[in-house]
């Protein structure tokens, strides 16, 4: 009786053990916990992606084509929708509102070697645990302004350099040494290609990275398509030239619209908005409004084509534009590195897909190898793509990769090895999906090991139990007696 209860209890303890890991265990720990960093957590489905890159370059112009497969490219932005007789906004949210509002868009920062580091760390060396969308909790406008000045009101992308103390952005260094810095070429250049707030009229926007996130000289080529005053949109599409005065919200819901229709505005498409139109229930007008950027804003020109689930996306921009100190001079036979990031599937802000640090050069050996050409446009199809895997990455900043209270890899960044070195890119996804829930995965595991303690501690004294009941030397004794008795006989 006793060996049957104790061989029960190890029973019950395994199958109760096995079922509390799984509740308790980190996978799938997101399913069940809102997380720390926002009331809407878009995580993508799948947590990588390939992106094919290509790149050319003739005596003016340097060209890069980036191709990657989608289900649903997203042409749109943001909406205005009549709806009762008033104009409300839709679309653009950064956290994934579940509408197809948020366009597509590949970016890539680059460098000519005058950031240290950023070969190895690309684009984590940008952000921090106090930047937009990576902290639970928003800095407060009023100091921003205070210590950014009146034109920046939120945290975005930052260099490490550019605070005297790099877990603090309070500690942003002087407008002099800032400027003496990026004289010295320690910025990185943005190409921000956007699918639908520039690339309808075959432009890219253009930043670059300093103390934020800088919008290059000149003006962009998206504005607000609205009317503070009346309250409704300032342009709407001109009928004669389009067949429409509004485009109907059902169909931009059900992703009808494709690049052959009047799917944005601008300066050839539009005229000035008639508030005594009949206007209907679910018309919809874009909410940016397009024009020609100038200046340094307008430096890099764009194609990007979404046709049978690809996105192919051509930029050609100057390989010397001018701009000192906003954009990164290309030169033959130099050698450079890019980060490239993709946004897809109607997300914004953080919630994209990024990769590692890719060397570029031309005429040198490198990642990738821009092929020299003579013409106006290189010939795709000869130069062989190079394919590399970009993933989520979560919530992981710059602060917390180079504190060694939080990060056991920080002593390997400061010594300046790669992250390559350390992980392959599906570790790093996998690692930068848990950063997003990092206090309620540490709450599972300790959880996880509470339980499994508690099953060790359990089978032992059942297996000590069955010990004292079933002892093999007290078996084996009338067998031994019986033995001695047939030798005396």
């Amino acid at each position: 009786m006793g060996r049957t209860l104790s061989l029960s209890l190890i029973a019950v303890g395994v199958v109760a053990v096995a079922a509390l890991s799984l509740v308790f265990a980190s996978d799938g720990v997101r399913d069940g916990v809102e997380g720390a960093y926002g009331t809407v957590q878009p995580e993508p489905d799948e947590l990588f992606m390939d992106l094919d890159i290509q790149a050319a370059y003739n005596d003016d112009d340097i060209f890069f084509r980036f191709g990657w497969d989608t289900d649903t490219p997203s042409i749109h932005h943001d909406f205005l929708v009549y709806e009762g007789g008033e104009w409300v906004r839709y679309g653009g949210d950064a956290d994934g509102s579940g509408l197809p509002m948020n366009e597509d868009r590949v970016t890539f920062l680059l460098d000519d070697g005058s950031v240290d580091g950023f070969e190895h760390y690309g684009g984590f060396m940008t952000v921090f645990t106090f930047t937009r969308a990576m902290s639970p909790e928003d800095q407060d406008e009023d100091e921003v302004e205070a210590v950014f000045g009146e034109d920046t009101d939120d945290l975005r992308k930052m260099l490490p350099d550019t605070m005297e103390d790099h877990t603090d952005w309070r500690t942003r260094r002087s407008d002099g040494e800032l400027g003496d810095l990026q004289d010295a070429g320690y910025f990185l250049d943005l190409w921000h290609w956007r699918g639908h707030r520039a690339n309808p009229i075959g432009y890219s926007d253009v930043q670059y990275i300093l103390d934020h996130r800088i919008n290059d000289d000149g003006s962009g080529a998206a504005s607000t398509n609205w009317d503070d005053e009346t309250e409704t949109p300032e342009y709407m599409f001109d009928p004669d030239a389009t067949g429409q005065y509004a485009m109907d919200w059902d169909q931009v819901l059900a992703l009808e619209y494709t690049q052959d229709d009047h799917y944005f505005l601008s300066e050839d498409n539009s005229v000035a908005f008639d508030p005594d139109h009949e206007w209907q229930d679910g018309d919809a007008i874009p909410r940016r409004f397009l024009t020609v950027p100038d200046g340094a804003r307008g430096e890099i020109f764009a194609q990007g084509i979404a046709s049978d689930g690809r996105w192919q996306v051509e930029l050609q921009r100057a390989l010397d534009t001018g701009a000192v100190g906003e954009q990164k001079v290309i030169d033959e036979f130099g050698r450079y590195h890019l980060a490239p990031a993709v946004h897809t599937g109607f997300t914004g802000n953080r919630w994209h897909f990024i990769g590692m640090p890719l060397s570029l050069g031309l005429g040198r050996d490198a990642d990738i190898e821009a092929q020299r050409f003579s013409g106006e446009r290189p010939d795709w199809d000869a130069i062989e793509p190079v394919t590399t895997t970009l993933f989520y990455p979560g919530v992981i900043a710059w602060d917390y990769l180079t504190d060694p209270d939080a990060h056991a890899g920080a002593g390997a960044i400061g010594a300046g090895a790669s992250f390559e070195s350390a992980h392959d890119v599906e570790s790093m996804g996998y690692y930068a999906l848990e950063s997003e829930f990092r206090s309620e995965v540490k709450t599972q595991w300790l959880w996880t090991g509470i339980v499994w303690l508690v099953f060790i501690v359990v089978v032992s004294l059942a297996i000590v139990r069955l010990a004292r009941r079933f002892d093999p030397v007290a078996v084996d004794q009338p067998a031994a007696t019986a033995r001695h008795h047939d030798q005396e006989r």
